[in-house]
């Protein structure tokens, strides 16, 4: 009986999925073409530029998914983290990642942040911006004089009281286990004395994943965005201990938000 309620609402899902992803790509497209030339203008007086330009990511991050998709009936918040810890500043946050829209998601929550992305996309638009202009770092983890560049300037971003967004798997992950983690953002935590914050963030279905049918779910489903308690390098501790040990927490945690979803059962109208 609830397949069969599911199946004539699936046109308008996959209507209404398009509608959203043309409100994704639309707003892309504005900001290359339109918004791009005015910073372009601004120029001579950069430290305006970086903070309207982080303004308007920070917008646009807040908009597409807080207000857009949910308003379209693709998902709805399920959970928030507290102001106390979202609020932790000089932290590197450490996520989870299995969709297209995790960092935008905790852009939008997180005070200003520093993100790490992969050396491939830095020369792309708009990252090859944001890198300039913003603290968007590059890290290539096959090349050394790449990571210490990376490792100093995630020490500047921390030092000045920002965090630091980090997603260890490195890509997004098949299926509903944590991918093992690299070792850099925590030899960052340890060099700097910043604290871990682990963050999960869960959907009921999979969007935007490397999984099929993650472009139009068949139904609403509920995001949650989970902060967990701050932690610390242990004394003698090394990178890919830390690593570890922040990963089997996580992993924990995650396993009780997948039961019963399609995480958990592979199953889309669970």
């Amino acid at each position: 009986m609830k397949g069969n309620l599911i199946r004539p609402l699936y046109p308008l899902k996959v209507f209404l999925g398009i509608i959203g992803y043309l409100g994704y790509f639309a707003s892309a497209a504005v900001f290359l073409c339109v918004g791009m030339p005015f910073f372009m203008l601004l120029a001579l007086w950069p430290a305006l530029v970086r903070r309207l330009m982080y303004s308007v990511l920070k917008t646009y991050a807040f908009f597409l998914t807080r207000i857009w998709l949910p308003g379209l009936r693709v998902y709805s918040m399920a959970e928030l983290p507290g102001a106390a810890t979202a609020a932790v500043r000089g932290s590197v946050v450490v996520a989870n990642h299995r969709s297209r829209l995790d960092a935008l998601m905790l852009l939008s929550i997180l005070p200003e942040s520093g993100v790490v992305i992969k050396s491939k996309y830095a020369g792309t638009p708009p990252f090859s911006t944001f890198v300039k202009h913003l603290d968007f770092i590059s890290i290539d983890p096959d090349s050394l004089q790449s990571l210490g560049a990376a490792v100093e300037k995630c020490r500047h971003v921390l030092g000045t009281g920002k965090n630091l967004l980090v997603f260890p798997e490195g890509t997004r992950a098949r299926t509903g286990k944590l991918l093992p983690f690299g070792p850099f953002a925590f030899k960052v935590a340890i060099e700097t004395n910043a604290p871990v914050v682990p963050v999960l963030v869960h959907s009921d279905l999979p969007l935007m994943a490397r999984c099929k049918g993650s472009i139009f779910p068949k139904r609403k489903f509920s995001y949650t965005v989970r902060f967990l308690l701050p932690c610390r390098s242990e004394p003698g501790e090394r990178p890919g201990e830390f690593a570890q040990r922040v990963r089997r927490n996580m992993a924990a945690e995650l396993a009780l938000l997948d039961k019963r979803t399609f995480w958990d059962t592979g199953a889309e109208t669970v």
